[in-house]
């Protein structure tokens, strides 16, 4: 055993030395000056790391670096720069400056990671393919399907490899790894940009995959970014933040991020339009342009817009068909109640297939499988749309019998020949997989956590059914997806229309899983899962406000991106709410666990989510009242004229998370023996006073709109009973007239 006095010296060398460089890892910075030919370095000059350091280049240009760097308050892992170039005579021409991490004791082995872009360094096996991607050819499907993703996504796959983004392609500015020979973690977070655009962010491995290279540069040089023109007195700035820290784990790199993923990079609040005033904008574009009444169903689109195909007029979940009707079922008048319970009912009896699956296209007169490969011998769907679909009808059952109705029965025989065949699947292949053949309920492919959802629809079914073997099942399929998807740092496939790639849809459907289960059993492991699960979740979060093109549809309207939800490392936007859940699952894990991080991001979602909403006084692009697209383009994937537009029109799968999100989420959550309070709607709370149990919030409505607030309000003891709908306990009302201020007080 050590002497305690070694031990202490070995604590203060770990405290003090890993934060800025280590031994173990390698990465001290390196301040570089490139010089490029179109897009590729011919000259690369290094300058000391070091305050005042010149350097002249050979045509003569002379630079000066500034450099500030010191340690983070109350974080020892980490350290603050601060680089500033400035050429102080000469010119230079098609030129970044940036800073360089080398790592010469690297392993492919490491786990790579950019939020929102890159998971595992993306060595995932790729497929040349056309939109939308997908195995056409049945020869090529597999029961066991590794990660797959299209060719033209950034890959460390390739040797050497190479990832070359620029800030507005990741939901935090931030490249990390996790080293599990060395069970050490490194993060680096920096800026969006500065005057020369925004930052790049390079990784590069070589040939034998020994050495490995971070940068950041600026500007980004990728696509349409160029280097920058300087003449003399022409400065640059780039902050950022080194973290290293212990990480055994890949999780500990993904729990150490979510922790600081908003170190660096401002968020601010703008209240635009509550939830209430959503609603109604809302519930008129369902009441007027979204229902058709001769076939009894809510169609994707407008009805009045002609005909189209029908993956265009209805599709079983994913997009929201069979889940758009849970919110008017519950916030709806009585007309909106009878259509939803038409529409179900159209669902139930005119769309089950021969195995128990449902089929999820249709044009209300004949209904098929969503197949891309148009094999008449196979009839595939998405399996994630037959889980929605299992999940939110029984949600829709509790909400029916929760009003004073009744389900007929001939919905639950139905919902019952659904859940047996997800049994009989899953006994048969022990995985949900991807697509299924809905006549024969057997797997087409397999792979990925495109299933996510089916736990947490077979945890509720086992408690309506009384079927303990769908427990069974539901939570094997849980601790499966654990395992192969959560302990990697990834889950893939919830898109239909991505191969396999990560994705966000699928984190979150895998979350709401966990939080059902919990809410059957009450066994904490479904806690500790989702616990670890969250910060997958958060990565696909944008966690500040990114500064939009003036001229963009986003820049006019001011949008404020924090709480923007990434698509997938194959679609790369994010989009206004999580596809198709109002995320109210994160509520309820706040509540069993008071893990702030919960109460953080589903404030950032479902605050941020009403501001892309197109109204007559706060027009989006083209988008009718009440219309919202999907697009929040951070990212220069549609090419950089699209950075923060493409609005092409109103997606129902954004339309059904905002209705979820407006009727399942309460407006404002408060704890009065805690002091906690969270202010989910548009309005602002601040606090007045807290003492024994007493809490006195200031509220205030700053929108043009009246806003009729739903509180939450309850004790910390009471907030450890799970419950499935939190909006039947957010029994209290406020309502604040456009412009007012109030005192409440909670007890």
């Amino acid at each position: 055993m050590k002497p305690i006095s070694q031990l202490l010296i070995c604590v203060f060398l770990f405290t003090c030395a890993r934060p800025a460089f280590t031994a173990d890892l390698g990465g001290q910075p390196r301040p570089v000056i490139r010089y490029y030919e179109r897009d590729t370095v011919v000259r690369e000059l290094t300058m000391p790391l070091r305050d005042g350091a010149r350097l002249t280049d050979p045509n003569g240009a002379e630079w000066v670096l500034a450099v500030a760097s010191q340690p983070v308050d109350a974080q020892p892992d980490a350290r603050d720069y601060r680089l500033t170039w400035t050429l102080v005579a000469g010119t230079a021409n098609a030129v970044a400056v940036g800073v360089v991490f080398e790592f010469t004791n690297w392993s492919a082995e490491n786990f790579v990671f950019v939020p929102g872009a890159v998971y595992d360094g993306n060595r995932f096996a790729l497929k040349t393919v056309g939109y939308p991607p997908y195995w056409y050819k049945t020869n090529e499907w597999r029961l066991d399907m590794p990660t797959t993703m299209t060719a033209n996504n950034p890959t460390l796959g390739h040797s050497p490899g190479r990832i070359s983004l620029d800030t507005g392609n990741a939901t935090v500015p931030l490249f990390a790894f996790q080293s599990p020979g060395k069970k050490l973690g490194w993060m680096v977070q920096t800026t969006q940009g500065n005057r020369l655009g925004n930052h790049g962010l390079v990784i590069e491995e070589n040939a034998g995959r020994s050495a490995a290279r971070f940068t950041i540069t600026s500007p980004a040089v990728r696509n349409e970014s160029r280097p920058a023109d300087w003449q003399a007195g022409d400065t640059v700035t780039i902050p950022f933040r080194v973290y290293a820290f212990p990480a055994k784990q890949r999780a500990d790199l993904l729990r150490r991020f979510s922790g600081v993923r908003k170190d660096l990079n401002p968020s601010v609040r703008m209240e635009t339009l509550p939830f209430s005033a959503a609603w109604k904008l809302l519930e008129a574009l369902y009441r007027e342009h979204r229902w058709d009444e001769r076939i009894g169903l809510f169609w994707l689109t407008d009805p009045a817009a002609g005909n189209k195909g029908w993956n265009f007029i209805w599709q079983l979940g994913w997009c929201g068909g069979g889940q758009v009707t849970l919110p008017l079922l519950m916030n709806g008048d009585e007309s909106d109640q009878q259509r939803a319970r038409r529409n179900l009912d159209v669902i139930f009896t005119m769309t089950q297939a021969a195995s128990g699956f449902f089929n999820t296209i249709g044009n209300g007169e004949q209904f098929a499988s969503f197949g891309f490969s148009r094999n008449l011998e196979h009839h595939e769907s998405l399996i994630r749309s037959q889980g929605d679909w299992l999940y939110m009808a029984q949600r829709q059952f509790q909400q029916i019998k929760a009003g004073g109705g009744q389900v007929p029965p001939a919905w639950k025989n139905s919902l019952h020949r659904q859940a047996d065949a997800f049994v009989r699947l899953w006994e048969k292949r022990g995985q949900f997989g991807q697509f299924v053949d809905v006549e024969t309920g057997d797997l087409c492919i397999g792979g990925s956590a495109s299933g996510a959802i089916a736990p947490g629809g077979l945890a509720l079914a086992s408690r309506i059914f009384k079927q303990s073997r769908y427990l069974k099942v539901a939570e094997a399929a849980a601790r499966k997806y654990y395992h192969d998807f959560v302990q990697q740092g990834y889950t893939t496939g919830g898109p239909g229309e991505i191969l396999s790639a990560p994705d966000s849809e699928s984190a979150f459907g895998l979350f709401e899983s966990f939080m059902a289960l919990y809410e059957v059993t009450g066994h904490a492991e479904w806690l500790h899962d989702a616990g670890e699960l969250l910060p997958v979740c958060a990565s696909w979060t944008v966690s500040y406000d990114y500064q939009f093109p003036t001229n963009s549809a986003m820049g006019r309207i001011n949008a404020r991106s924090c709480g923007a939800v990434w698509a997938s490392v194959a679609n790369k936007h994010g989009a206004p709410g999580i596809c198709t859940w109002s995320g109210d699952s994160l509520l309820k894990y706040y509540r069993a666990t008071a893990d702030r991080r919960a109460l953080e991001l589903i404030t950032d979602i479902a605050h941020g989510l009403t501001q892309y909403i197109s109204r007559e006084d706060h027009p989006i692009g083209n988008l009718p009242p009440g219309g919202i697209c999907e697009r929040v383009n951070l990212s220069d994937w549609e090419g950089r004229r699209n950075i923060g537009g493409n609005i092409f029109g109103s997606c129902s799968w954004v339309e059904t998370a905002a209705l979820l999100t407006v009727a399942q989420m309460p407006g404002l959550y408060v704890q009065p023996d805690t002091g906690v309070f969270a202010a989910f709607d548009n309005i602002r709370a601040e606090q007045i006073s807290h003492a024994d149990g007493v809490l006195t919030l200031r509220l205030t409505n700053p929108t043009r709109f009246p806003a009729a607030v739903k509180c939450l309000v309850e004790s910390s003891r009471a907030a450890g009973k799970p419950v499935g709908d939190l909006s039947r306990l957010a029994t209290r009302a406020i309502f604040l007239a456009p412009g007012a201020v109030t005192e409440m007080t909670f007890r």
